[in-house]
């Protein structure tokens, strides 16, 4: 496994200015730049290696779908349906119906699905060979399997969504940079990540600095190689060519249709405080 890994320094600031979080006996280590407030993994998965996880039958197994469709899925209301109802509503409160979209790691291409259904010139893109190929055939999408830094179009977009995607990229920076690339002036990046800054998160970092838990398991590593909070989403964003825009989080009772009288309110203001372990930002390009 070692010669699989590689030790790697912040990706916004590239340099060794980190508090060490937590590290493993296996002696993977959980850093946080102390000048972007990014935690990251080092060492990690090899860029060749991180796009071989992608492409496994462990990460999406076809096998799973055979007898899958779009239209049963939207019946049942079935895995993922509540939250990509958020990304719908959040997409609607910043871009009008007839904007063009591009879903990079459009996984299965569900959103893309809805955003058309709403009259949105939606298409993805999704680097697993096995998830595009069930987008294109099962949820009958445009998908491209690529990446988005060998994406070609002759027009630009008014919005791109980086949703659960941008933790797992070897590359955020450059990503983030193309993306601004594929985006009109003014056009909008919804990104959704994992909060290091999440109340579950802070609470599950103390058990493990006074020895309760010893995994580390939370950061999801070796899939997710970062960990980001407001400041670091900012600083990273600046150096694309984006301005914040809004912050928010989902808490679970959210993203699983659970939301009722009795939870409301913490709800509510979770959502507005952004405290939950995954933070929504939407961001304009400059």
């Amino acid at each position: 496994m070692n010669n699989k890994l590689e030790s790697v320094l912040c990706p916004t600031c590239h340099h060794n200015n980190h508090t060490l979080q937590f590290l493993r006996e296996d002696g993977i280590g959980f850093y946080i730049c102390k000048e972007c407030n990014i935690e990251y993994a080092s060492p990690r998965l090899k860029e060749e290696e991180l796009l071989n996880l992608y492409n496994s039958d462990s990460w999406k197994n076809p096998s799973e779908y055979l007898n899958w469709s779009y239209e049963k899925w939207n019946k049942s209301r079935g895995l993922h349906y509540y939250l990509v109802a958020e990304n719908l509503k959040l997409v609607k409160r910043f871009l009008e119906p007839g904007s063009r979209i591009l879903d990079v790691g459009c996984d299965i291409g569900l959103t893309v699905k809805k955003l058309i259904e709403d009259h949105y010139h939606a298409e993805g893109i999704e680097i697993s060979s096995i998830g595009s190929k069930i987008a294109k055939e099962k949820t009958k999408i445009t998908v491209h399997n690529l990446e988005i830094k060998d994406f070609k179009s002759n027009k630009l977009f008014d919005g791109v969504l980086l949703l659960d995607v941008l933790e797992h990229l070897y590359d955020p920076l450059n990503t983030l940079k193309s993306c601004a690339k594929k985006l009109r002036k003014g056009g909008y990046i919804f990104i959704h990540v994992p909060q290091h800054k999440g109340l579950s998160v802070r609470f599950k970092k103390i058990l493990h600095k006074i020895g309760i838990k010893k995994s580390y398991k939370h950061f999801g590593f070796p899939a997710h190689i970062y960990n980001f909070d407001k400041k670091s989403l900012r600083l990273i964003l600046n150096k694309s060519n984006f301005k914040i825009e809004h912050f928010e989080s989902w808490p679970n009772q959210v993203t699983n249709g659970k939301v009722n009288w009795l939870n409301f309110l913490p709800v509510w203001l979770i959502k507005k405080l952004s405290l939950s372990d995954y933070i929504i930002c939407v961001a304009k390009r400059k």
